[in-house]
């Protein structure tokens, strides 16, 4: 085992064990809810007192067995079976760590690769802050230094999906490592690589060395990568959602920031056209009527430009004033800006 992989198990398993306790509180919330909604006087007229209390049965029995996991893993804060096994079995079979020079060389070496998009590693930058967004730069140098010690091929078994490790064809199937990978460990090291999901790895070592493997073992990585994938399309589709949402609200801003700079495109006009009046007014009544409706047109757009600002602040717009005064390269500010000058070369030429 890579000792990076060996680290970050470490620092992580105690977050994994207290996410499994509260997903599992949750569920346990979530089936109450549900009984007790059925147990109201607003229950469905639908369901039978025979069906009803099968089913109080059914939620008392999944209760208890939630019940019983929380238990087994608040368990294993204090004595987890499974790390001692994996301590065992791995005994004297961890690399050794980089030292910390090495390890500086390495930061340095890797944000120069995230920049060029060389793998793996730099789809980390994303989510992870710190050094820490280093672990498989770190890792895929560990897996090379014991290639080049044991000058044998190495297969790297990882559940590991990201598209920094995978080379992915464009319909979504994986056709195995990435090639930059191969190609560095050849170079490097002189020697093959591949690499499998546990799950492949389980399924292949029955098939071809003919190996005997725990079925339930593999139908339980099989049942958590199937739930990882619903996830995974869980969240593609929320953030197919937001990014719809957001769309629509950037095109209602933009309508809003055109009506807003063609309002006091208006006005502008409208208050010079008013000053020449007042300048050259007669004290005529025709005169000082006609001057009294033109007021109360400009009242009114400025009414109308008070309504969309209010509007625009609403959805986090800025307003026209605020915008024209900023060095921005928004396609909404540079609009503006270009209205605004049209007015003033108008002006100047009137």
């Amino acid at each position: 085992m890579p000792h990076q992989a060996a680290l970050e198990y470490n620092r992580n398993r105690y977050e994994v064990i207290a996410d499994q306790e509260k997903a599992y509180k949750e569920f346990t919330e979530k089936i109450t809810q549900i009984q007790k909604d059925l147990q109201s006087t607003s229950k469905p007229p639908f369901l039978s007192e025979k069906v009803h209390d099968h089913l109080n049965e059914v939620f008392e029995k999944v209760s208890s067995e939630v019940e019983e996991s929380i238990h087994k893993y608040c368990g294993y804060l204090k004595l987890d079976s499974i790390y001692e096994e994996l301590s065992n079995l791995f005994e004297n079979k961890i690399s050794e760590p980089f030292e910390d020079d090495k390890l500086s060389e390495l930061y340095i070496k890797g944000q120069l690769r995230f920049e060029k998009k060389i793998p793996p590693g730099y789809e980390d930058e994303k989510n992870k802050v710190g050094n820490e967004k280093y672990g498989d730069f770190i890792l895929w140098m560990q897996v090379i230094a014991k290639a080049k010690e044991s000058n044998a091929p190495i297969i790297f078994i990882t559940d590991e999906r990201k598209k920094d490790w995978w080379w992915k064809i464009k319909d979504g199937r994986n056709m195995g490592p990435r090639q930059e990978l191969t190609e560095e460990i050849m170079k490097e090291a002189k020697v093959d690589f591949h690499m499998y999901s546990s799950e492949r790895f389980l399924s292949f070592g029955q098939k071809f060395l003919k190996q005997k493997v725990n079925q339930e073992a593999l139908e339980e990585i099989q049942a958590m990568k199937r739930a990882e994938m619903e996830q995974i399309r869980k969240i593609k589709r929320r953030s197919g959602l937001q990014k719809r949402k957001l769309e629509e609200e950037m095109e209602k801003k933009f309508a809003l920031e055109k009506e807003q700079a063609n309002l006091q495109k208006r006005i502008y006009k409208f208050e010079v056209h008013l000053d020449s009046l007042m300048k050259n007014k007669g004290d005529t009544t025709e005169n000082q009527e006609y001057i009294e409706s033109i007021m109360s047109i400009g009242e009114k757009l400025k009414e109308e430009l008070k309504d969309v600002d209010r509007k625009l602040k609403l959805i986090g717009g800025e307003n026209w004033r605020s915008i024209k005064s900023k060095d921005s390269s928004s396609r909404e500010s540079l609009l503006i800006k270009a209205l605004w000058n049209e007015i003033k070369e108008k002006d100047e030429s009137n």
